[in-house]
Formats: C-alpha cells, structure tokens, sequence
C-alpha cells in the first residue's frame, strides 16, 4: 500500500519528467519508478510481522474434555432363563406373556433400559447414563430366547445381553444353534459368557492347587474365547462374565481379573452403583411361578420394598390414631446395620391369619431359595445364614398367601453388613450371637441345611 505523501511526490517526479523529456524516452524510467514504487519499504513489512517466523509461539494444545458422569446414578439389573407359552412349576421357566408385561411395566415406570456397552462405558467414566434404569439379562442359552423372548425385546426396542455357556450351543433340543445366537446378536443383543460346563466354581472337586487354578481358567479364559471365535464378527461380543448359580470365591474373583473381564454378575439382588465392585454385579433374578424380584428390582426408594404386602411391613395406626406396629416384623430390620455376617433371618407373621404354610418361599440374595423353618402355631419364620455374607448388603424376599386369599404376598427389605466388626472381634460373626436383633435364638439356630436351588 503507497502512503498519500509518496504518491504526491511521485506525480510531481512524474510531471516533471514529462515536461523534460519526450513520452517516448521516458516510458522505460517511468516503468522502473512504479516498480520502486509498489515494493514495501522495511518499516511496513515489520509493522505487518513484528516477529520472524520462527520466533512466533505455536498455538496452545487443545484442552481434553473428560466427560461427566453421574456417580449417583443406579442401575437394575433383570436376570432371566427360560421361557414357555404355557405353565410351568420350574421357577426357571416364566410365561412369555407374564415376561411382555413386565417389558411393559418398565416402560409404564419410564425407566430407560441400557446395554450392557453403556453400563460399562459408565462404570469405567466414559460417558453417562440415566439416573435410575434397567438392563435386562438372559442365562443359559435355551431356545425359547430366540423363539419367544426375542420378538418381545424387539417389540420394545430394548437392548439385552445373553450369558451363554459353551457346552449348551447348538447341541441340539432345546439349546438355540449358532445361527439363532448370530440372529440375536444383529437384533440388539450383546454376547456374553457364562462359563465352558456351568459348573459351581468353588467347588474343588478334589482338584490341587494348580488343577483347580488350570480348570478356572478353562471356564473363564475359554469360554470367552469360544464366543468370540464364533460370534466375534458380529461386534456383539464383550467380555462379561455371569457366574453359574451367583457362586464365586476369592480365586475366582482374582482369575476373573486376570482374564480381563470387564465386569462379572452375580445373583444377588441388589441396585448397582457407579462405586459397586465390578466383579461382583448384584441382579434381581426373576422367577417364573411367582414372579418374585421384578417388583423390588423397578422399587427405587430403597428401604423395605413390597409388591401388593407393602403395608404389610408399614406402621399400623388404629381409628384413633394410635400406632399399633407392622403388621409384620423382619429381623435383622430394614435398613439396619449389623455386625454378624452369618444372620438369623426372621419374619413374625402371627398378626396375620391363615398363613398357607406350603405356599412360602424364601430367598436370600447369593443363596437363592433356601430351606426355612416355620412355626404355625407361634408365625415364625427363621432361616440360619449357612455362609458368611459376601456383600456388604443382603437383601430378603418373602412370598407367601394368607387369609384364604389365592394371590401370594410378597415381602422384601435390605440390611447392611459391617465388615469392619467381623474383623475386630472373632465372636462377632457366630450364627444367633452378638447381635441385640438375634439374641436369645443361638439354640434354636440350627437349622436344616438349604435344599438345592433352582439352576440358574
């Protein structure tokens, strides 16, 4: 650019030349001057780069955005097996229109159902999830997942993830075949493992040392390898794991880590949150005959959780206004924290009448349904913990049918563990002692040993 006092002494220059010289000798001069003149001088070249190039600073790096995760956010997780268009006495086995209600009942509640890729993503911080929702989970590998549940999934667009075990594909019957498994992996289903033999994993069986750790990882190393020789391709493969029949131990929990599994589902039913020990996922196992779970697996509030019996558990005011006391009383009580990890369970149902002693069924998260006692003549109901608890929460489910009435009642609460008392005193873990809730019952706490539970 020419600055105005340049511009005017270069006419100047120009016109003088004109007057001295003919156009024709002063074409060549004139052609160099406004050379000279479009050049910028020194001074506005360095007022247009005040630095060399190589002494201007680089811009600053991006700065990394972590995403924001809501560590207060719970998740439900539905376990499930098998599945029939008809009735069945297998508590395994729930009818397929019982299981498209409970699809729906989610969707009444508007709780959103997440995939097992999300819940991961969220449990290692890398993106967020809703603050209450579901994931639903199926076990085993039967056909009836493909043949009836699949279509219901579908139906409502939810996301699921099956745990399939390596010696129940495609053998025939009622497994589903590796092309019914591909087809629920491109219809929103994620794959997973659950083990090569389904077998209980604590069991030793006789094994040493190092054949029980070899076995271990056949189980847990080959199984997901199975699935992913198989199924890799598909991209719905991730390498989670679910215990057969929720039983694990120590070692397993180690050779799990060691494995890389990126989480691990046991039986126990309880909400997981973004702080729950990865390896050790609680889910509500829902069962077919009384539908057991699913009701306290959509109860968010925490605390006691009752399906159609919730007033059961509540405080009873009469007509005046006076308090009376639940209609039934839980022990250890919901919500408490106690020190004993190996608890007498009791449930006082003598305010009620009629209680069908035949129609009860106890549960108890990592044990399943367990053998108890029950004293009609007193309504008392105790069942001796044979293990010390693992988790640091226990939660109870109670079904049973009273006053004549054909439709069962079902009761469930939670109670915590202080696993720091079991460490400072030895007495402090003994079944029916040192707790004030048990106290008094040690001589009556030996109880039948648990019948079997259902597979699961």
């Amino acid at each position: 650019m020419i600055s105005t006092p340049r511009l005017f002494s270069a006419v100047l220059s120009i016109g003088t030349l004109l007057l001295l010289v003919s156009c024709d000798k002063a074409a060549p001069y004139l052609e160099k001057m406004k050379t000279a003149l479009d050049r910028e001088t020194a001074e506005e070249i360095a007022r247009k780069n005040p630095l060399p190039d190589a002494e201007i600073p680089p811009p600053p790096p991006p700065v990394k955005m972590e995403p924001v995760v809501n560590k207060e956010a719970r998740v439900s997780v539905l376990g499930y097996h098998d599945f029939t268009e008809g009735t069945s006495s297998n508590d395994m086995i729930l009818n397929i229109e019982d299981f498209r209600r409970q699809m729906q009942a989610i969707r009444d509640a508007k709780l959103p159902v997440i995939s097992m890729r999300q819940f991961l993503d969220w449990k290692q911080a890398k993106s967020d999830i809703p603050a209450e929702c579901v994931m639903i989970t199926i076990d085993d590998g039967w056909k009836a997942t493909h043949t009836l549940a699949l279509g219901v999934l579908k139906e409502f667009g939810y996301p699921f993830t099956v745990f399939l075990y390596n010696n129940y594909i495609n053998i025939g019957g009622r497994s589903l075949t590796h092309e019914e498994v591909r087809e629920i992996a491109q219809s929103g289903g994620t794959i997973s493992s659950h083990s090569v033999s389904h077998q209980n994993l604590s069991r030793r069986g006789g094994r040493s040392d190092a054949a029980y750790d070899a076995w271990l990882r056949e189980e847990l190393v080959d199984s997901i390898r199975f699935l992913e020789e198989n199924y890799g391709d598909t991209g719905a493969v991730v390498k989670t794991f679910a215990y057969p029949f929720g039983i694990y131990n120590d070692r397993v929990l180690e050779l799990a880590r060691e494995a890389g599994y990126e989480a691990c589902f046991t039986v126990n039913g309880q909400k997981t949150g973004w702080d729950s020990e990865t390896l050790q996922i609680g889910r509500y196992i829902v069962h077919g005959t009384t539908l057991a779970n699913f009701d306290p697996a959509l109860d968010f509030g925490g605390g006691a959780v009752t399906t159609g019996g919730r007033k059961l558990l509540a405080e009873q005011k009469s007509e005046d206004g006076e308090v009376k006391g639940p209609l039934v009383v839980v022990k250890p009580e919901a919500n408490s924290v106690i020190g004993n990890r190996l608890p007498l369970i009791e449930v006082d149902l003598s305010k009620l009448t009629g209680v069908d002693p035949a129609s009860i069924v106890l549960r108890i998260s990592g044990f399943g349904r367990v053998a108890h006692q029950f004293d009609p003549a007193s309504g008392l109901l105790r069942y001796q913990v044979p293990q010390r608890l693992r988790m640091e929460t226990c939660a109870v489910q109670l079904s049973f049918r009273h006053g004549g009435s054909k439709d069962n009642e079902l009761i469930g609460w939670t109670f915590q563990i202080d696993p720091v008392a079991d460490y400072l005193s030895s007495e402090s873990t003994a079944p029916g002692k040192n707790d004030p809730l048990t106290s008094g019952h040690a001589e009556e706490a030996a109880m039948a040993p648990p019948t079997a539970t259902p597979p699961l």
